[in-house]
C-alpha cells in the first residue's frame, strides 16, 4: 500500500470542519453529502427516503435588487423569477429551497415550465438539455426565519448551502437550501 502522495486540498471539507468546531456539532455523513453534492439533492433524498415530492410555496417575477443582482451577475432592475419550494415526504418537510432565475437567461418555455410544474429547477434544465455546472458558494449554520420556523415547526438552527448553476459562463440559477440541524442524522 502506498502512503506517499500529495494531500488533496478541499476547501469545502475544511469549511465543514470549521462549522462543526464553531457550532460544537458533529454533522452526519448524509448531512455532509447534502451540503457538498454538486448534483441534485432531490435525487439523493429520493434514494434515501423514497418518493419525495416538491411543493411550490411561492413563485413570482421580481426586479433584482442590489444583493440579488450581485448573486446573479445581472443589472439591478432585471426581471428575476423568485421560486420557493419545499421538498417533502408525505407532507413531512425535508428541505426548503429558494431560487433566483434571471428571466433573460432562460427561454420562455423554461420560465413557463418553472411556473407550471412542481419539478426541480435542475430537472427542468435537464429536460431542455441545458447543460449546467454547479458551484457551491457558501455552506453555513444559521437561525431560521419565521417562514422556516413555521414550515419545519422548530426554532432550531438550520444547515444551509448556497450554490449557482452556470451555463455558458453565466449564472442561470442561484439557490439556497436549508433544513433543520436535526434532519438527516442517521
Amino acid at each position: 500500500m502506498t502512503t506517499e502522495g500529495e494531500s488533496i486540498n478541499n476547501e469545502i471539507r475544511e469549511k465543514i470542519m470549521e462549522l462543526e468546531e464553531q457550532h460544537d456539532v458533529s454533522l452526519s455523513t448524509i448531512q455532509k453529502i447534502l451540503l457538498t453534492i454538486e448534483g441534485q439533492i432531490v435525487t439523493i433524498l429520493d434514494v434515501l427516503y423514497g418518493n419525495v415530492k416538491l411543493f411550490i410555496i411561492d413563485q413570482c417575477m421580481i426586479k433584482a435588487d442590489k444583493q440579488t443582482a450581485e448573486k446573479l451577475d445581472v443589472s439591478e432592475g432585471d426581471e428575476i423569477d423568485l421560486r420557493e419550494v419545499i421538498v417533502h415526504k408525505k407532507g413531512h418537510p425535508l428541505v426548503y429551497a429558494k431560487s433566483y432565475i434571471p428571466k433573460d437567461r432562460c427561454s420562455d418555455r423554461v420560465i413557463d415550465e418553472l411556473f407550471k410544474e412542481e419539478s426541480t429547477t435542475s430537472r427542468i434544465m435537464l429536460a431542455h438539455e441545458i447543460e449546467t455546472t454547479r458551484k457551491i458558494k457558501e455552506i453555513s449554520i444559521e437561525k431560521p426565519t419565521a417562514l422556516l420556523r413555521e414550515l419545519f415547526n422548530t426554532t432550531e438552527d438550520m444547515l444551509s448551502r448556497e450554490y449557482v448553476m452556470i451555463h455558458k459562463k453565466k449564472v442561470v440559477i442561484w439557490t439556497k437550501e436549508l433544513y433543520p440541524l436535526s434532519h438527516f442524522k442517521e
